[in-house]
């Protein structure tokens, strides 16, 4: 458990104020002092009517009025001081809670938007997924808990004391029985983290199974694989049922137990105060009072602290997929405001590149694309073709050798600025479900009507959008489904033409179309020749024809 303490110390960075908690000690402080002050009152209170008189309150309360409605009153003042105080302290606790939760759902998204993308692709959306769907509540959970603890604690502290007050003797035994009750209860304290554990890795289980299910559908269908998925699916879920099972059972059963000897525990020590302590009767009285809170109260705690222990995992698993994000974190941008220009040339100088150990896919590569040029690449699949777009675009680093922009060498300090200088697209476009405007802005949201309409035009759609009845507010459906495929992809080749790009990087865009389709998208492509300087990646001759250049790519080399 001391790990995942460290795991929430670690997140908590910049997530709440000194003045926030600060103020949140004060009013747990302020809740247990006027629960103490209203039990304590009750004695004088219980004398006014008529009870046998004590020694120790007089001295004690001597500022406290004499009569009965004015002791009612200074009882009712203080009751409405500790609801007050109660009230607030929950809403603090609450907030809190719900703002480190915020943070961190935030700092999680902010990891991952800014991590590299050789680190993304060894990763499994899922996981991601998971992390915010369920760990972050957890985190949230536990959270909450833990600022409950201490109000607990600071309530139980105060009943603790008006007991050593009337009858220091029981008021210890009591204390060494409860000391003893948390003693007892620690294995359950274990086996509870453990639990929490598990439910994690089920969690994760399950959100793997969600992913790739809604990610697969269309080949889902295609191959009648629903039922293989629907019983992989029910298999996570009923595992994480009994993970949820399993932690419920061992509540309920350290609640029995607990409510077990509580009973008897008070029963004796009100027996033996009854019996054999020489109290008066208003101090007895409010020591049954006590004790009949006191010792449930210690069961609440000890409650709490099983629940914070099985949620707890979830901080050492946030936090370290959180900084395991921070760390993969691309170079800090070199602050360049506008995206970076060339006028020349890219060059790729002697270029090689492998993943993770593997051998090399890229066996110094040489490759030069003038400014404004058209250049084909082709080869067999797995030749390392994408690779070397990814290379283009700033998204990976050589192993070895250069890439040089009008002889200026693109560095991973400069690959932020850089990419938003190129325009990408590959075999299968990636569309939002809203409007064909949103989709365009989200690569130029200041982009006006005109702007969106011309890059439409450029790119074949022009007059398809102008006939449509609401035209760039018409809704696209998940991910395009509303359009053809070769309306999406003409959709898609807009949105980078409006993103205005310095390079143009094509993996085979069209392939996925029909004849017809692809022959017309790669007819648009190539006519942007002169707009922008054009990477390529196909093998239809049409284009090779018209193209500046044309290289193939063998053994990781071009020739």
């Amino acid at each position: 458990m001391l790990a995942d303490l460290r795991a929430a110390w670690r997140l908590r960075s910049g997530q709440a104020g000194p003045g926030r908690l600060a103020f949140l000690s004060f009013l747990i402080v302020l809740a247990g002092a006027s629960d103490g002050l209203g039990l304590a009152l009750l004695v004088p209170l219980l004398n006014s009517l008529g009870a046998t008189d004590a020694g120790w309150q007089k001295g004690l309360f001597a500022f406290l009025p004499r009569t009965l409605t004015g002791l009612l009153l200074v009882f009712l003042g203080i009751v409405l001081v500790r609801a007050l105080v109660s009230r607030t302290r929950q809403l603090a606790t609450a907030r809190l809670a719900f703002d480190f939760a915020v943070a961190l759902r935030v700092r999680a998204y902010a990891a991952i938007a800014h991590a590299s993308w050789p680190y993304l692709q060894r990763r499994r959306a899922a996981d991601f997924h998971a992390l915010f769907s369920t760990e972050i509540e957890r985190v949230e959970h536990a959270t909450h808990l833990l600022l409950e603890v201490p109000a607990r604690l600071s309530i139980l502290a105060a009943h603790f004391v008006v007991a050593f007050a009337i009858a220091p003797g029981f008021s210890a035994l009591a204390l060494a029985f409860g000391a003893a009750l948390v003693w007892l209860m620690r294995r359950r304290l274990t086996e509870s983290r453990r639990l929490g554990e598990a439910a994690s890795e089920a969690n994760i289980r399950v959100s793997r199974e969600i992913t790739e299910f809604l990610q697969a559908l269309k080949l889902t269908k295609a191959y009648g694989a629903e039922a293989r998925h629907v019983h992989a699916f029910a298999d996570a879920a009923r595992s994480a049922e009994g993970a949820d099972l399993a932690a419920n059972r061992l509540q309920a059963d350290t609640s029995f137990l607990l409510d077990c000897l509580v009973a008897v525990a008070l029963a004796g020590f009100l027996w033996m105060a009854a019996s054999w302590a020489a109290l008066p009767l208003a101090d007895l009285l409010v020591l049954i009072l006590v004790f009949q809170r006191l010792l449930p109260m210690l069961q609440g705690v000890q409650e709490l602290g099983q629940q914070f222990v099985h949620a707890s995992p979830a901080y050492r698993l946030v936090a370290d997929a959180i900084e395991d994000c921070e760390a993969a974190a691309d170079v800090p941008e070199t602050g360049l405001p506008e995206p970076v220009a060339f006028e020349r040339e890219i060059r790729l100088q002697d270029v090689r590149f492998g993943y993770d150990n593997q051998p090399e896919i890229l066996r110094g590569v040489d490759l030069s694309l003038p400014a404004g040029s058209l250049t084909v690449m082709s080869g067999v699949s797995g030749a390392g073709k994408s690779t070397i777009l990814d290379l283009l675009g700033g998204l990976l680093t050589p192993q070895s050798g250069r890439i040089l922009i009008d002889g200026r060498e693109l560095t991973p300090t400069l690959a932020p600025a850089w990419r938003r200088s190129v325009g990408t697209m590959a075999q299968e476009a990636f569309l939002f479900h809203a409007s064909i405007r949103a989709n365009l802005a989200w690569a130029r949201p200041d982009a006006p009507d005109e702007a969106m309409q011309e890059a439409l035009r450029l790119a074949g759609l022009g007059d398809f959008v102008a006939m449509l009845p609401q035209g760039l507010a018409t809704v696209v459906g998940d991910r395009g489904a509303s359009l053809s495929g070769g309306e999406r992809q003409r959709l898609a080749l807009a949105r980078l033409l409006l993103r205005a790009p310095r390079l143009i990087l094509l993996d085979e865009p069209a392939s996925a179309l029909d004849a017809a389709n692809e022959e017309r998208i790669l007819e648009t492509i190539a006519g942007l020749k002169g707009r922008a300087t054009i990477l390529l990646v196909t093998h239809r001759p049409a284009v090779i024809a018209a193209a500046d250049r044309h290289v193939v790519l063998v053994e990781g080399r071009l020739v």
